[in-house]
Order: structure tokens, then C-alpha cells, then sequence
């Protein structure tokens, strides 16, 4: 599962286009977990037809196309097809079917934009089908996990699979070097002394190997903010002032975008990592030591040569560890026709087996208890990736329904430090004061 989140032009789309659907969504109607909405279409015999989504290629070994022919097949009044969306137009078309009335009756959404949809109300919520399903239980889940899903006491999202940010390094990078492995007892600063060792010049002192790289994506930055004893908001993401702009996090700000600064700079700048194909394309090439990411790169590194390595993400400096989980939950449109089919789709593509399936190819972990501890008793080379969900904290885009403010104003000032257009002090002050505007609005 790659994680996804909308652009700023995403965040407008969806505001504006999505209020009409706003209007009268959560309504189950004829077609609810009471009646109605049969599979037989209210006794005629038509089968009904569902569509789902996900990002990502239709590629011959797709799981998610082999769950819908399992489905059909053991499901003879209900036929569902598999419509996955390429490349990075995944929110955007996702947005504009929603709009327009053609969205797929089950849509695969990221955690960061859980409480985007549910804001809108095009998310149906699924307590009533699940209390009156008693074949359907929820424990069976990683109960962080399903409670992600919750939203002002209701649940919308039955969990798809998820990956926790790890440290990822290059093990041919570090035997050049003659540098150790990175090991549980490492912190930020012994991370960032051996990002310094491995990083290499050529003759005419250009930089040709990075040994670290400070992303601009938020979830490696906010995992450094809290390593440092900082956040961009409050608990209930309510406030930015004194949180976003404090002290400590324009000061632990200064020491993160400094990594990608200067003669001495350890990382690319994000111009830098998009010319040389990204940070995995990088890692893949021994151009980039290290990197703090989820599992869904061990695909790619698997398919490469590159001898690589996963270790806990190093302490902070209080001692303290902490990650994100980044996961997927699925999601039921609550315009849909057929809703109680669309809910019996979503019980499948959730189940054990589906679970089953996706881990097994190793890029992503089971959402369910069981396969998960399966997975733990046999798992070595990716150990330390499992182990990083006992340190997961939940970010403001997971605590709060002004999320996406919190995320467009703060990647905003992060961009602008990052092309020097802005000192940290000034953008984040400008950010935090922009933040309160709009939730006060």
C-alpha cells in the first residue's frame, strides 16, 4: 500500500465540488441494512453490480482482481468489478465521481484522508450492518487499527492492511564505508554522524551519494518533531499558535531542513531526489544511504540488487521512539444504490483470506490478529519494521477533522523554507496564524 495524500488544488477540488453531495449522505434509504437492496434487485433476478476501486496497476497477479473473482464467484446474485486507478490521479478522479454521481459503490481511502471524506458525508457509516450481522466480528481486527476508522463514535472503515514507518539503509553503502549497522540502541544524532560518513563527493565536489533523506513528506517530519518534544498542533488539533510556530519546533525545523543545506548537507533536496527517480530509485542505485519509509518499498528493493537493511527508527532525545502507522481502510460510498451488497463486498475484502493474500507478498502486513501474528513468528529480515508499531502516534490528520488545514498550511511553509524563500520562524509563524483563521471561520 503506497501511501497517498491530496495536493492543495485536491483539498479546493474536493471542498467545492463535494458540497452537493454533502446534502442528505449517511442515508441508507430503501437500500439499508433493514431491508431493501437486495441481491436479487427487489425480486426481479437482476444481479446487481458493484464497482470498486483502489490506487494502483491492474496487473496480472493483482489480489485485489483476484478477490473480486472469488467474490463473484461465490456471490451468484451480486457481480462485482475490480477498477483500479494509475498512477498519481487516484484523489482526483476518486473527487470528481463522487461528484458527479459515478462513484464506485466501495473506494479504497488512506489514513491521512479519513476524516476528509467523512466530513463531506460521502462515506457511509457501517454500525447498523455490523450490529445486525452477527457472523461479522470486529475483534478479529488490530483494534488500533479499526479504531482509526472511528470518527465521532462511529465506524467508517474496515481495515485494508498497513505498514509502519521504519529506518530502510543500504547494506553495500555502509560496508563501503566501513560504517555498523544501525542498531536499537542508535538516536537521531548517531544517525545523522553516519549520514555524514556516507555521504560522498565526486572530483569536482558535487555530492554522488547522500547518506540520508530528509523527506518534505510529513510523516518522517512530524516522527522528528515528537522525537524532539514538539507537534504543529494540539491533542484535539483544535490550535496550531504556540504548537506549530513554538520554539521547539522552529528550532528542531532548523536542524531538519539544514540536513538538505549547505556545502555539508547529508541529503537531497526534494529537486535533487525527483531528478534521480525518487528516494527508492536512489536506495536501488547506492545513491542514498538511508531513508525512513513504510514497507510497501520492500516490492521494488526485492526486484533490484540492492542489498538493503530495515531497523528501528533511531531515539529522540528524551530516549523515546515514535512511528506512524501508515494504513488503508475501505470505504462505502453513501450515495451508493446497493448498499447492503456494497457492505458484504467490504466484509470480503477485509476478511482473513483477503488479509492472507496481500501479506503474503510481503509488502504489506495484515490487519487482522491472527495472520498477523503469523507473520511475526516467521518475519526476520523486516522484524524491526512489526516492531515499530508499538511506537505508532497518531498525527493531527488522524485526530482531528480540520486535518487537512493543519496539512496544507504546514507543507506549504515546509516548501517554502525548502526553496529558500522563507526562513522556518517566519513561514511557520505565517502557517500557525493561518491555521487558526480558517478553523475559526
Amino acid at each position: 500500500m503506497k501511501k497517498w495524500s491530496a495536493s492543495v488544488a485536491f483539498v479546493l477540488l474536493f471542498s467545492v465540488i463535494l458540497s452537493a453531495c454533502s446534502s442528505g449522505s449517511g442515508s441508507k434509504g430503501n437500500d439499508s441494512a433493514q431491508g431493501g437492496g437486495s441481491s436479487d434487485g427487489g425480486g426481479s433476478g437482476k444481479v446487481v453490480e458493484l464497482k470498486f476501486t483502489t490506487w494502483g496497476e491492474l496487473s496480472a497477479d493483482s489480489v485485489e482482481k483476484k478477490l473480486a473473482d472469488e467474490f463473484n464467484a461465490s456471490h451468484p446474485g451480486i457481480k462485482v468489478t475490480f477498477e483500479p486507478v494509475p498512477g498519481d490521479g487516484y484523489a482526483t478522479k476518486l473527487t470528481t465521481s463522487l461528484a458527479a454521481g459515478q462513484a464506485p459503490d466501495v473506494f479504497l481511502i488512506g489514513e491521512g484522508d479519513y476524516f476528509k471524506y467523512v466530513d463531506k458525508g460521502v462515506v457511509e457509516p457501517l454500525d447498523e450492518y455490523i450490529s445486525q450481522d452477527s457472523s461479522f466480528k470486529t475483534d478479529m481486527f488490530q483494534q488500533d487499527l479499526l479504531n482509526m476508522g472511528k470518527i465521532g463514535g462511529k465506524l467508517y472503515y474496515l481495515p485494508k492492511d498497513f505498514n509502519p514507518l521504519a529506518l530502510w539503509y543500504n547494506k553495500r553503502m555502509f560496508d563501503a564505508a566501513k560504517i555498523p549497522y544501525p542498531t536499537d540502541d542508535w538516536t537521531w544524532d548517531d544517525m545523522i554522524s553516519a549520514a555524514k560518513k556516507l555521504t560522498q563527493k565526486d572530483g569536482s565536489g558535487k555530492i554522488k551519494e547522500f547518506g540520508f533523506n530528509a523527506t518534505k513528506w510529513e510523516y518522517p517530519i512530524y516522527i522528528y518533531l515528537w522525537l524532539n518534544g514538539t507537534d504543529i498542533g494540539n491533542e484535539d488539533g483544535t490550535k496550531a499558535e504556540g504548537f506549530m510556530n513554538s520554539e521547539k519546533t522552529v528550532a528542531a525545523m532548523e536542524k531538519y531542513v539544514a540536513l538538505a543545506q549547505g556545502d555539508d548537507r547529508v541529503s537531497p533536496t526534494p529537486q535533487d531526489t525527483e531528478t534521480l527517480g525518487g528516494d527508492s530509485s536512489m536506495f536501488m542505485t547506492d545513491k542514498l544511504a538511508m531513508m525512513i519509509t513504510g514497507r510497501w518499498v520492500k516490492g521494488d528493493l526485492d526486484k533490484s540488487d540492492v542489498q538493503y537493511g530495515s531497523a528501528l527508527i533511531p531515539k529522540g532525545v528524551s530516549g523515546e521512539r515514535a512511528s506512524i502507522i501508515a494504513a488503508a481502510g475501505w470505504a462505502m460510498n453513501a450515495n451508493g444504490k446497493h448498499k447492503k451488497e456494497a457492505y458484504e463486498l467490504m466484509k470480503w475484502l477485509s476478511g482473513t483470506e483477503a488479509q492472507k493474500a496481500r501479506s503474503e507478498k510481503g509488502q504489506v502486513l495484515p490487519a487482522t490478529v491472527a495472520e498477523l501474528d503469523q507473520v511475526k513468528s516467521t518475519e526476520v529480515v523486516d522484524k524491526p519494521v512489526i516492531e515499530m508499531m508499538d511506537y505508532a502516534k497518531k498525527p493531527i490528520s488522524m485526530r482531528s477533522a480540520n486535518a487537512p488545514t493543519f496539512t496544507e498550511e504546514f507543507n506549504k511553509a515546509v516548501e517554502k523554507v525548502l526553496l529558500n524563500k522563507s526562513t522556518v520562524k517566519d513561514a511557520l509563524d505565517e502557517a500557525a496564524k493561518n491555521v487558526d483563521s480558517k478553523i475559526a471561520k
